[in-house]
């Protein structure tokens, strides 16, 4: 397959091989502009509706705190995210608020749709680019977690450009060093950002085989050498630390279905989404260039954390996410592969009519992922209790102390509370006998559990003094509330 002849085909004309057919020519370059600024518009409406949950609380606490604080929360938690608190500590400098702190994951999906629509330009046509994009940012998967503080749409938009520099790079007749140079730098960033997106990197080899572009293949190995170098450190440390991940599960037969509806959100929109990606899979079957690159993006990361979770689980649809990018553009190839063959005087209809009705059918549910209690946790729910409830002076016991940083993320309502009443001085758990003395002297205690993965605690330090708590006649359970997995409960002197 001779990449240039491919190139030459296509990138000179706005729709490629099929730019004669009466297809609206839009100018090329600007394109990508589109989707994303539809993408940032989708994503940033209702950003701040949702409560934080325990992930994004530990996201804002860790970045926002001081950065011993942060070294000592990984050395023994979360040090595969590492590098995304590192980034995200100059915008919690700005503020706090779900507004500031989730606009980089709505900037990151934006960024991701415009390279979809960038690829599909590149590969097909400028047509099938800008579907892709838009079909992108009408999917709830993109706006549930652009509108998270973690890292999952930055892991796409990097994915998105890796995927983008390898085509670049297969372009050239000869490996070219400063676009494998690139290529090898965006994939450790990729990898930084999160290991599991490292599976990306079998989906490319594939790319690199399907072209039979050999004499790249030493470019290519050298760049990603390179690059799982640089993440090796990451991945030591990660190995340490799978308590992280024990609450994943082995998938099940239905996983690929499940992975749909997680994506489109209900099952009229996952059967538009599957008849456009099969038909943008199936129908352009000869384009090699074209196949080569969206086919093992689809299928070959999906396929290996689905294979390695049934020895150790690495699968959750978040994990996947960049692979949304694939389907987008595949479903994108696929609405433009079926206006081609249409009838003149509904070309401009057909996929115009085509992305509405994906728009109202993916409405119900971005209305309802942007509701306050659309996320695991409602910790403002939480933080309003302890507001207008909690009394200055009142003690807290988080249970287990070192996963405070789960629930504080609204920290002025914990600001009141002493902390260092039934914790030591490093805010740890107390030995049970030293917790009962020091129940002598308190009057209110609060009680926040946010229990570890699979309930496995580090050591029984935690559950005894909450017992010990509950089994003292001095004190009587005055309110509980419970705020999807993080509870909260109060005990007041009798």
């Amino acid at each position: 397959m001779n990449l240039d002849t491919w190139r030459g085909s296509t990138a000179g004309k706005v729709d490629g091989p099929s730019a004669g057919r009466g297809l609206p020519k839009p100018p090329r370059h600007w394109l990508p502009i589109i989707p994303a600024l539809v993408t940032l518009a989708v994503t940033v409406w209702g950003i701040s509706g949702p409560s934080y949950w325990r992930d994004e609380s530990v996201s804002v606490v860790a970045a926002h705190g001081s950065l011993a604080d942060l070294r000592h929360f990984l050395r023994d938690t979360d040090a595969v995210h590492a590098f995304y608190y590192l980034l995200l500590r100059p915008v919690t400098a700005l503020g706090t608020s779900e507004t500031i702190t989730r606009m980089p994951s709505a900037i990151a999906a934006a960024l991701a749709a415009g390279g979809v629509a960038a690829l599909g330009r590149r590969l097909y046509s400028a047509t099938a680019g800008l579907f892709g994009g838009l079909i992108y940012a009408a999917l709830p998967m993109v706006s549930r977690y652009a509108q998270e503080v973690r890292q999952y749409t930055l892991v796409s938009a990097a994915a998105v450009l890796a995927t983008y520099v390898l085509v670049r790079a297969l372009e050239s007749p000869r490996p070219r060093l400063a676009l494998y140079g690139w290529y090898g730098a965006v994939l450790s960033v990729l990898g930084w950002l999160h290991l599991y997106s490292l599976f990306l990197v079998a989906a490319h080899g594939l790319t690199v085989a399907m072209l039979r572009r050999r004499g790249h293949l030493v470019g290519w190995a050298a760049a990603v050498g390179v690059a799982l170098a640089t993440v090796a450190p990451l991945a030591l440390v990660a190995q340490g630390q799978q308590g992280q991940v024990s609450w994943l599960r082995p998938p099940g037969i239905s996983v690929p279905i499940d992975f749909g509806l997680v994506v489109a959100g209900s099952v009229p929109v996952l059967l538009v989404l599957a008849v456009l990606a099969v038909i943008g899979t199936v129908g352009p079957c000869r384009r090699r260039s074209y196949t080569a690159v969206v086919l093992p993006w689809l299928v070959v990361p999906f396929a290996l954390a689905v294979t390695a979770s049934q020895i150790q689980p690495v699968y959750h649809p978040r994990y996947l996410l960049h692979c949304v990018c694939a389907l987008a553009l595949a479903a994108g190839v696929g609405l433009a592969y079926v206006t081609e063959r249409a009838p003149h005087w509904t070309r401009l209809v057909l996929p115009g009519t085509v992305l509405s009705v994906l728009a109202a059918l993916s409405l119900p549910t971005q209305l309802a992922i942007r509701e306050p209690a659309a996320r695991p946790d409602n910790l403002r729910a939480m933080a309003t209790v302890l507001r207008t409830r909690a009394e200055a002076g009142d003690a807290v016991l988080y249970v287990p102390a070192y996963r405070r940083i789960f629930a504080v993320v609204y920290q002025d309502a914990f600001e009141h509370l002493n902390a260092r009443a039934l914790h030591d001085r490093s805010l740890a758990d107390l030995p049970t006998g030293r917790f009962r003395a020091a129940l002598g002297a308190e009057r209110r205690i609060w009680v926040v559990e946010v229990p570890p993965p699979g309930g496995v605690y580090r050591t029984p330090t935690p559950r005894r003094d909450l017992a010990a708590l509950r089994s003292d006649r001095r004190f009587s359970r005055a309110g509980s509330w419970d705020f999807g997995g993080v509870h909260l409960g109060l005990f007041v002197r009798t």
